[in-house]
């Protein structure tokens, strides 16, 4: 049997399922197609983040490339800034021992310099065994190597009870000349009698009109004279320690260069050459 044959059967409800079909169909495909669109838009929306992730990726491998190249050059600052510091310090302790060395080496200088001076005043004095001429070689050794500008050399004379002492030579003092000075009176009576050297500040000493240094000179185990400073020249004003090691050596040295030049004198009879000595 067939739809025209059945009573129930009507044509309009095939074309009304038709329609609907149609229908379905069309809004099937319709929603398909919008859902497709907005697969490819968030597709697109994920293929454009997904490009934004790598340049951010890519941002950030480069910010760790440059962060470990800045902990690497940080490391190499530190590094350099350290050596640095050695070098400074090497070059600090390089200077110390260069200014030590200096310093040791300009002493070395004022020793020589000193041990020269000593050397030619000790030679002066024994180069000659005329008491004048003694005489003169220590005004020179005073002047020249100390620096006096007036100085006397008083020389012990027997007196009793006690013995005196008197200038036998002046420079630029000529006040005392002929004066006499009693032993163990003043800075220079007990310089002769004590055998030490007096030494007193210029500026103070000069005040007081008193000598500035006394002298004794020392033959054997008696004093036989004073040697006394009374000014320093204007561009010393006040002694070093070369002069005090040329007190030693005057208190010694002038002491036997002026006996042995006095003995001579008594002998009456100088020697001029070493062939004389044979017949002694």
């Amino acid at each position: 049997m067939t739809a025209k044959d059945d009573p129930k059967t009507d044509p309009d409800d095939f074309l009304n399922l038709a329609a609907k079909r149609e229908e379905f169909l069309e809004t099937f495909f319709r929603k398909g197609a919008e859902l497709t669109d907005q697969l490819l838009q968030e597709l697109q929306v994920f293929r454009e983040r997904i490009a934004t992730l790598e340049e951010e990726n890519n941002d950030l491998r480069l910010q760790l490339a440059s962060d470990d190249a800045i902990r690497d050059l940080l490391t190499r600052v530190k590094e350099l800034e350290e050596e640095r510091q050695s070098l400074r310090q090497s070059t600090t302790d390089m200077v110390g021992e260069h200014n030590n060395y200096t310093a040791r080496f300009a002493e070395m200088e004022r020793e020589l310099d000193q041990m020269a001076n000593l050397y030619v005043a000790s030679f002066q004095l024994h180069a000659t065994l005329d008491a004048a001429e003694v005489l003169s070689v220590i005004e020179q050794m005073l002047m020249q190597f100390i620096g006096a500008a007036e100085f006397a050399i008083f020389l012990r004379r027997e007196h009793a009870p006690h013995p005196v002492l008197q200038p036998v030579h002046v420079f630029h003092c000529d006040h005392i000349r002929g004066a006499t000075i009693d032993w163990n009176d003043g800075p220079i009576g007990e310089a002769a009698a004590t055998q030490v050297n007096y030494i007193a500040a210029p500026a103070d000493a000069q005040r007081h009109g008193l000598p500035i240094a006394c002298i004794p000179m020392i033959f054997g185990r008696d004093a036989i004279g004073v040697i006394v400073i009374y000014k320093l020249l204007e561009q010393k004003t006040d002694f070093v320690d070369i002069d005090f090691e040329l007190f030693k050596l005057l208190a010694q040295h002038s002491a036997a260069a002026i006996v042995g030049a006095g003995l001579l004198a008594r002998c009456g009879n100088v020697p001029d050459s070493l062939n004389s000595f044979a017949s002694l």
